[in-house]
Order: structure tokens, then sequence, then C-alpha cells
């Protein structure tokens, strides 16, 4: 449903009703079903916590500078409500040009760009950015134009969009719902107009990212008792908002200026660094191979995203990534971006390996290294233990995290005989260990350890745009000769394909 219609049916809802039609609406527009419609009772349902406990999931991650941000996840039910309610929210609002984060045709990219080339960047950080925002907040809000919901509407969604804080005294805007951003926005509304009306008497640049604050300017007003920080410090608290002095930057020309990651010394660019290491894992797979490269990645990788994501990296779907933010950054036609995805493709050429990849088997294999390998490779140490279902499993540290490793069942059987009858978490010792192999594996889209007894040789699926195949002319003889003769010729291109890839990785 375009916004132009959306805005022109919010102007006419006049009851709840109306606006679950209009929910509903929108959501056949999305999805084409009618199955499990949005009703009044669902909203009101939803709307409380005591109603439905489990209505948001709640979790931890680690921050970057330390200590553990709160995470609170909707459920699928409530998570599908709160996406169409957001599209209703896109449709009402537009953010103020100095607000450069969750806002349509906006990015860290241009948040940076205002601020470049400039004797001096001031940088603040408000602290505890969504939980500072009570309901009560949320409920006044969207009640005022752009949004004017009536207040029973109002009473619903603020009900929806919130849930208890940590401590649980109030419900506020949690971190982690489809609609929180765009909120964070627009109840930052007063506080982005006081601060553009800062900026300007003092002659100053301004943006916001989230919970990131910028000003630049050619001359220096930022000093720690001046009237410039008074004035901001006295702004953000009216505004129910605190500063964190832990992460408040000033950085002066000859420094290395940053905004949201991104340095603005000169032009809008990614850090020096971001460019080397990824020049350096390229080089590492390029000469070394695959499993050196993933050794060398994985703990660095670890290192900077291991606090908020689980699981087993694939390293090719992160270098990718990393070269889409060069791109989206740099430009698409960058020489150093272009030479980096040149390198990138060609890697990529050689093997092609997927979760479709030898589709009789559950899982494929992407490298494989000996144990002596594995733990000098991720300086870690592999250890047997019984886990409570009766299986024998591998544990060690990688990258300073616990990690379980899995078993095939058959070398379960050959490390400890007896596994039956030990208990959970018991300590296994066995002779075989050394002689094992550690696999990476791949299945639907993930990767994990698999340690087995025999070595198991990397799954192997031939992209169809690599081979060396002329189709016309196998087609050709498969017509006038027969399909045996077409075999012939079939499996003779194949093996000059194999040979290619061969004397690619030998170069």
């Amino acid at each position: 449903m375009e916004k132009s219609d959306i805005q022109y049916r919010m102007k006419r809802v006049k009851s709840l009703a109306d606006f679950v039609k209009l929910l509903n609406d929108i959501r056949f527009d999305e999805f084409e079903t009618n199955k499990h419609p949005i009703t009044e009772a669902k909203l009101r349902l939803y709307s409380f916590d005591k109603n439905v406990p489990d209505r948001y999931k709640v979790f931890h991650i680690h921050k970057k500078s330390g200590g553990l941000r709160e995470i609170h996840a909707p459920n699928y039910e409530l998570g599908c409500i709160l996406y169409i309610i957001n599209l209703v929210f896109k449709a009402l609002y537009t953010p103020k040009p100095c607000a450069m984060g969750f806002a349509e045709g906006r990015s860290i990219v241009m948040n940076a760009t205002k601020h470049v080339g400039h004797h001096y960047v001031f940088n603040i950080d408000l602290k505890d950015f969504f939980p500072s925002i009570p309901q009560a907040r949320v409920w006044k809000r969207i009640q005022v134009p752009p949004f004017n919901f009536l207040p029973q509407i109002a009473n619903v969604v603020a009900g929806l969009c919130c849930t208890t804080n940590e401590e649980g005294t109030m419900n506020v805007l949690p971190q982690g719902a489809s609609t929180s951003p765009l909120l964070t926005n627009a109840i930052c509304d007063r506080l982005d107009w006081k601060m553009m009306g800062v900026a300007k008497r003092f002659g100053l640049h301004y943006s916001r990212y989230a919970d990131d604050m910028t000003f630049s300017s050619m001359h220096n007003v930022y000093q720690e008792d001046g009237e410039f920080r008074q004035e901001i410090k006295k702004i953000v608290e009216e505004e129910g908002f605190r500063i964190n002095d832990k992460k408040t930057r000033l950085l002066c020309d000859g420094q290395r200026q940053e905004v949201t990651g991104l340095t603005v010394n000169e032009n809008v660019n990614v850090t020096k660094k971001y460019v080397r290491d990824l020049r350096c894992l390229l080089h590492v797979w390029e000469t070394k191979g695959y499993a050196e490269a993933y050794a060398y990645f994985y703990p660095l990788y670890k290192r900077d995203k291991g606090y908020i994501k689980k699981g087993e990296p694939i390293m090719e779907n992160v270098i990718e990534g990393k070269l889409n933010y060069l791109r989206m950054v740099k430009g698409e036609g960058n020489e150093a971006y272009k030479k980096l995805l040149a390198r990138f493709n060609r890697l990529q050429s050689v093997v092609f390996v997927d979760s479709e990849t030898d589709k009789d088997k559950s899982y494929t294999y992407v490298c494989t290294y000996t144990m002596k390998d594995f733990e000098e490779r991720f300086k870690t140490k592999l250890s047997l233990a019984a886990s409570a279902k009766k299986n024998l499993v591998g544990k060690c540290q990688i990258a300073g995290m616990d990690k379980e490793l899995s078993i095939s069942k058959s070398t379960q059987k050959q490390l400890c005989p007896n596994l039956s009858t030990l208990e959970a978490e018991s300590q296994v010792e066995s002779k075989l260990l050394p002689d094992c192999y550690v696999s990476l594996c791949r299945a639907k889209g993930r990767n994990f350890w698999l340690i087995t007894k025999t070595e198991m040789k990397r799954s192997r699926c031939l992209s169809i745009l690599n081979a060396n195949i002329d189709i016309d002319s196998l087609l050709d003889i498969w017509e006038k000769e027969g399909i045996e003769k077409a075999a012939e010729m079939f499996k003779e291109m194949i093996t000059t394909t194999d040979d290619r890839i061969s004397q690619s990785k030998d170069d």
C-alpha cells in the first residue's frame, strides 16, 4: 500500500476497529494472505506484559566496550504486528534532516559527509538510549502530529511497542523491536530542534545517528567547562537523556577524526586498517589456502564480532559484506575496491560450495585439519567429555570463547567404547584423539565443527558458470552421435576444468 493511501486512511480512523482494518489491509498488501488476521482482541492481549509474559524474548549481548546490552526481541506473532504498525509509522513520519539513523535514503556515509574537512569534530553518546524512553512518552508522542493517534489507539500501540525494563520498574522502549528506531527519532525531534539551534548560534555543523551526536567546526568552542558544553548538557538532560562521558571525544585536525566509524579528515573513508585487514585476509587465502585463511580470520572475527554474533562465521559471507560496505563508502568505481573484488571473485570461482552441494548428505565439508594443525592454528587444546545426552563431545577455547565440538557417531564409539556408562560432564581420556581430524562443516548456510577419525575430503560442487563446457557442441554431439558420445565429451570437458582449477590453486 502506498504511503499516500496510508496517510489518507489514517485521517479517517475513528476507532480501534478502523485501525485494525487498516492494519489487515496493509498486511494483505504485503503478504497476500488473509490467514491469521490481526484483531482488536489480539492487539489488546499483546499490549500488556502480564497477558503474554513471553511476548518479548529477553537476552543479553556483550558490548564491544564491555558490559552487557539487554535486547528484547518480540515473538513471532507480536513481531508481525509491529512490522505492520511500523509501515504506518513510516508513512506518517519523516525524521528531521539532521537525523541520519533509521531513515530511508540516509546512511552513516551521509552522516559522516557533513563533518568532512573541519578542524574540530566533537562526538557525544547518549547513555542507555532506548531504556531512557518510557511508555508514557511514546503514548504522548504518537497522539500529536504527524501521527495524531486517538488516545484509545495510542494506549494499545504504545503498549505493543514497549515492555518492562531490566529493573522491572516501568515499561520502556525496547532495543530489538522493529518500531523502536523510528520512535526514537520521533521522540528526539525536540532534542534535534534545540541542538540545531545551538549549532547555528555557535556556527557548527550537527547530526545525530541514533544515540551518537556529532558537532564539527573550523573553530574550537568545545572547552570542557565552556558555554557550549554546558548548554548541550542542559538540553540533553531536559529531554530525559544523559551524556555518556566515557564516549565523549574531541578530535582535532592532525588526529584521525571519526564519525560513526568512518574517517572524515579529508573525505569520507574507511580506516586504513579496514582495507589492510581485508587485503591481508585475501592474501593468506591466495597463498596458503582456505584452511589457513580461516584459521587467520576466525580469531579476528570473534574479537570484533564475537560479543554480538553467535555460531561459527562463514568467511566468504563476511568478506562479501566487507566489500559491499567498502563499495558503499568509496563508490563502485574506486580502484582499491575493484581490485579487492576481483581477487575475491577469483578465489570464489575455484570451488563453489553451498547448502545444495552433495544433496545426498546432510552437510558439506568445507575444510579439514589434522588435530595437531587445528590446535596449533587456533591456539587451543582439545579435550573430551560426556554430554548430558550421553554423547561424546570435544571441548576447547578458541579466541577466548568456550567451544563444544560435535563428534561423528562412529568416532564416538572408537574414542570411548564405554560412553553409555559415564555420567554427564565426565572427562574422557583417549589415546586415539591426536590421530583424529577436525572439519569445518556447513549445513543450511551455517558452519559448525565436527571431529572424525578419518580425514574428510572437501565437498566440491563445480559452478556451471566456471566450467569449461561448450553446451551447444555437447547437445550437437548428443543429437548426432548419441548419449554415450556426449557423456564422453562431457567427462573430457570436466577433466579439463579440474586441471584448470588445480593449476589455479598451484598459482
